[in-house]
């Protein structure tokens, strides 16, 4: 009885060991990775917190793919490189005219990555945009995601990250839109520039605007927690600015498979935030600044749509419904038939409140 008890508190003892322990002491923990150039000649950074200097370490790594510049980069380093706490991937613009998935492949693969990390498309070389990390005391990786996140939340950027970007780069009823960032006039900091559209696996060169971003999340009915837009009001000979803010999207949309032609009718419910002339509780001038909002959303709406039939880009999903709904107008080739649907999309904009005290 007694060599029973001591078996079985060895046993317990042996359970409750944690053999895959990973010690950050013993690893240089990456929270920022951006990657160049192409297949056979790779270019990556690897940047992680130096506790001891209060700031940011950069190395630099080449190879002919993205396993054999890690493989380069630990050489350089004098503790192996961990990903296991990376948050952000930015990547040259040049580089993805090639697919996006011949780079991302190794973080699939490794169970240690997290899929949280965010994806975004630099305008020209990532080694600027991997230098203005050097003097953060905290993450790399965190500035970036904390810097996309913030975008997202205005309605600039759709809310992607690693798992669902693989997940949708191998489907052809769906295409992505991923954050485009370029330096500011002075180099100092990252600016927002909008979205770079893909077709397939590869950006096709096109990078919608914040505000062209911003109404193909509307018509994708993904605002989030603001979506404003300002225009210039005329009246009475004088012109002001006027912002609204969108609170609530509502789509339908309508096919008709014999004319190939899909009406999209949205209605849009706004909140004025921002209108100086402070007579909006009168009906001419209401009626008028709510006919703005609608003919100005209503023409932004159709060039958003020209835009990606031009590039062959289905960001909306709209080969998702096709498939789900009129199987019989969906084609293999989806993309070359999406750029030749008819798409009339209707909007009705409705202010809702004005925060003007009557």
């Amino acid at each position: 009885m007694y060599r029973k008890g001591i078996l079985l508190m060895l046993s317990v003892l042996l359970l409750v060991a944690c053999w895959d322990e990973r010690l950050y002491k013993n690893a240089s923990v990456v929270t920022l990775v951006g990657v160049e150039g192409r297949v056979g000649e790779y270019k990556s950074y690897y940047a992680y917190p130096n506790n001891t200097a209060q700031q940011t370490e950069i190395i630099m790594a080449e190879g002919i793919s993205p396993r054999d510049v890690r493989s380069k980069a630990n050489l350089n380093v004098e503790q192996t490189l961990d990903l296991s706490e990376l948050s952000t991937i930015l990547v040259s613009d040049q580089t993805v005219k090639e697919p996006l998935y011949d780079i991302l492949d190794i973080y699939f693969r490794d169970p240690h990555n997290p899929i949280s990390i965010k994806i975004a498309i630099t305008d020209g070389d990532v080694q600027p945009f991997i230098d203005l990390t050097k003097d953060l005391s905290g993450s790399a990786g965190g500035y970036y995601q904390r810097f996309i996140e913030s975008s997202e939340e205005n309605t600039y950027f759709p809310k992607l990250d690693l798992q669902t970007v693989g997940s949708m780069l191998f489907e052809q009823t769906i295409d992505i839109a991923l954050p485009y960032i370029k330096l500011s006039e002075d180099k100092k900091h990252a600016v927002a520039a909008g979205l770079a559209l893909f077709s397939g696996q590869t950006f096709t060169g096109t990078v919608l605007t914040p505000d062209q971003s911003l109404m193909m999340l509307l018509l994708m009915n993904q605002s989030s927690k603001q979506a404003r837009m300002s225009y210039m009001w005329k009246h009475d000979g004088k012109e002001m600015p006027i912002t609204a803010n969108v609170i609530h999207v509502k789509r339908k949309w309508t096919v008709n498979e014999e004319l190939r032609r899909i009406t999209m009718d949205y209605q849009i419910d706004m909140e004025i935030e921002e209108f100086a002339q402070n007579h909006l509780y009168k009906d001419s001038i209401f009626k008028d600044v709510q006919q703005l909002f609608q003919d100005r959303v209503q023409a932004e709406f159709e060039e958003v749509l020209r835009i990606l039939q031009n590039q062959k880009s289905d960001t909306l999903g709209i080969g998702r419904h096709i498939r789900a709904y009129h199987p019989n107008m969906f084609q293999e080739n989806w993309r070359d038939e999406f750029a030749s649907l008819q798409l009339v999309p209707t909007v009705q904009v409705k202010i809702i409140r004005t925060g003007v005290i009557r």
